[in-house]
């Protein structure tokens, strides 16, 4: 008698001690399924018998004498058939045998069922221990080498498989993959199997790595033992596929295979989910290394540090070297450079641009292979790299060049965005260095045109005194010679002398207090007595200047030159827009004297008071009653003032008078 039991899609043979041997060739299930459906056609009530010259029916049976004819008891429980009994026998037993041969049958079938149902439900507690396990590395990790070791060596243990091997696409070359992970065993750890060689670069083509990167799940039983690869799929493609060999026999089912894939699905989650964090990382490292550059040149103003501290930090931050060209005349001569390491290719310093010029002023980012050779070669050499133009208010100034060594995948759109965004930024501020230079310049001319138009104002007025000092000399001499009726045109020329005099001093001091030559030489006076000497010599002709001043003397500290020049122009003024008498008061109020020369002639339009001690500021009614002057008296009268510590302040109203006031600290 020999028993053939059913397992998992293997056949089981026991055999009995005459030495017959019954079994399947193989342990295929479609030849299991062809020996029950020709037993079918054999019926007994409790089992099949197929007598001797019958037994060539018996699909997948090996090939070997059989003298008797066979008795098949099926081992059955509910929904199921757990195995066969088989008999040698001439006839067919009796009812009564047959019946003993059914309870012993069912007794063996339910036997059977309980021992491959706990062992079927040891396997689903540990492939879920499995997928609870992973699922566990996987979630307190977002490290991809990390969760793809723990996964090799947490499924190889699991299977008992010899090896286990995670393969991913080659971003270098797409056509290949490459390992990313590996598990195997060893000796002295308990687990079946030895060390293994681990392979190196796949070629994919029709290999059985290429066809599961297509998405088929590949099982073999090679020479050198069994094994099977599933596909990971991720967004819609495959992109690693995880393979499994053993060195005992192992006959995968489905139950496997429902696990295999279930752990490709958690893993392919897991693996898109590292690349939104890696990709969310890199887009907010990106941001930051953006703010960061955009705040250290904010800070820098001349073009060329802008061009240096741009190569410097974008090659510092990121492992690019890069180098920025300004282009004019179809070439494009290099500004600043930065290598990542000494000994690095490094751009040329000037390069022809005329074949590329039209693409570049298309304001997109070229990646290095569509640049000539003639281009590409000075620019990058031998590595992978991308050109940006620069453009300045619509007009293309030059071009920003970085390349990368080793890593052909890394110019992806999303960096190519990234570093075009980078240069925008440097275009802002390459824009504000280059107005901030033209501000600079345009200032170094203006003040290089104001210093010598103050120059050639201070020598004008200077040599132009001295002529008139000469004249006002002989006007002396002639009214001291000529009879009386002559001295009215002298006269005249001699007023007319001194008004150029007074307006060269006007001249002279403008000219000091624009070129910053301005200095006082003090000296302490009384106030009084001062103003006296003056009103004194202008009332020589017409006695119209009255003075009320204290008994007590006002002990002032200025100088005498510089303050005559403004006390004589008040004074000239109030003369001049006014027929009366002039009134001029001194006064002191603690700390401060004040002098108030105040007429009753012309006024200034309440509009017009702030603008008179103005540069050139003058009254319009002044300019209708045809007064002559230059506007420029005031102007340097309160500059004067000013240097000495003191204000001059107009109250005036228009056909009324005015009051001009200054106040000066007294001596200490």
């Amino acid at each position: 008698m020999t028993a053939l039991v059913f397992a998992e899609q293997e056949l089981l043979s026991a055999t009995a001690p005459s030495g017959a041997e019954f079994s399947l060739r193989g342990r295929r299930p479609e030849l299991q399924r062809l020996l029950l459906h020709a037993l079918e056609r054999f019926p007994v009530e409790g089992g099949f018998y197929v007598p001797r010259e019958r037994a060539s029916v018996l699909a997948g049976v090996t090939e070997y004498h059989i003298s008797r004819g066979m008795l098949f008891i099926p081992l059955e429980v509910p929904d199921a058939i757990e195995g066969l009994l088989v008999i040698e026998t001439d006839e067919l037993p009796g009812a009564a045998e047959l019946r003993h041969l059914r309870g012993f049958a069912d007794i063996a079938a339910w036997s059977l069922h309980q021992e491959r149902t706990a062992k079927a439900a040891l396997r689903e507690a540990r492939q879920s221990t499995l997928l609870a396990l992973i699922n566990e590395r996987m979630r307190k990790s977002l490290d991809r080498a990390q969760i793809l070791n723990a996964v090799v060596e947490d499924v190889r243990h699991a299977f008992g498989a010899a090896t286990c091997i995670i393969y991913g696409r080659d971003p270098a070359r797409p056509e290949r993959a490459l390992v990313l992970a590996s598990a195997c065993a060893g000796t002295g750890t308990g687990e079946t199997g030895v060390d293994a060689e681990l392979p190196g670069p796949v070629e994919l083509g029709d290999s059985e790595i290429g066809r599961a990167f297509e998405g088929s799940t590949i099982r073999h039983d090679g020479g050198s033992g069994p094994g099977i690869v599933v596909p990971f799929f991720s967004d819609g493609r495959v992109e690693s596929a995880l393979a499994l060999h053993f060195t005992r026999p192992y006959s995968f089912d489905d139950v496997d295979l429902v696990m295999l894939r279930s752990i490709a699905f958690h893993v392919s989650l897991a693996l898109s989910n590292v690349r939104l964090f890696e990709l969310e990382r890199l887009r907010r490292g990106r941001a930051e290394l953006i703010e960061r550059v955009v705040r250290i040149l904010r800070d820098t103003q001349y073009v060329d540090e802008v061009l240096l501290v741009f190569a410097v930090t974008t090659s510092h931050e990121l492992p690019v070297a890069c180098a920025v060209y300004g282009i004019e005349n179809g070439t494009a001569e290099r500004k600043a450079m930065r290598v990542r390491e000494a000994g690095d290719f490094e751009p040329v310093p000037a390069v022809d641009v005329t074949t590329i010029e039209d693409a570049l002023r298309r304001d997109e980012a070229i990646a290095g292979e569509r640049l000539p050779l003639a281009i590409r070669e000075p620019l990058f050499g031998e590595n992978e790299g991308l050109a940006i133009p620069l453009q300045i208010d619509g007009n293309l100034w030059g071009m920003a060049a970085f390349y990368v060594t080793g890593r052909p995948s890394y110019w992806d759109d999303e960096a190519r965005q990234f570093f075009r965004s980078l240069c925008v930024h440097l275009e802002l501020s390459l824009t504000t260095a280059l107005g901030f230079e033209r501000i600079q310049q345009l200032a170094r001319a203006l003040r290089e045109s104001s210093e010598f138009k103050d120059d050639l104002l201070a020598m004008l007025a200077h040599d132009y005194k001295g002529p008139l000092t000469v004249v006002l000399g002989y006007c002396d001499l002639l009214l001291e010679t000529l009879p009386a009726e002559f001295h009215g045109e002298i006269e005249t020329i001699y007023a007319q002398t001194q008004r150029l005099v007074r307006l060269s001093e006007d001249a002279l001091t403008l000219a000091q207090t624009q070129a910053g030559g301005f200095s006082l030489d003090r000296a302490a006076l009384d106030l009084t007595e001062f103003v006296d000497e003056h009103v004194a010599a202008l009332n020589r002709g017409s006695a119209r200047i009255r003075v009320e001043s204290p008994e007590t003397p006002i002990s002032i500290w200025l100088d005498p030159q510089r303050f005559a020049h403004v006390l004589e122009n008040l004074l000239q003024n109030a003369l001049k827009y006014s027929t009366g008498e002039v009134l001029v008061r001194l006064a002191r109020d603690g700390a401060r004297a004040t002098i108030e020369v105040t007429d009753r002639g012309i006024g200034i339009p309440e509009t017009e008071i702030a603008t008179v001690f103005a540069r050139f500021g003058r009254a319009t009614n002044a300019r209708r009653k045809g007064i002559g002057g230059s506007g420029v008296g005031l102007y340097v009268a309160r500059k004067i003032v000013e240097v000495h510590g003191g204000t001059i302040s107009v109250v005036s109203k228009e056909n009324e008078g005015s009051t001009f006031t200054i106040s000066l600290p007294v001596q200490p």
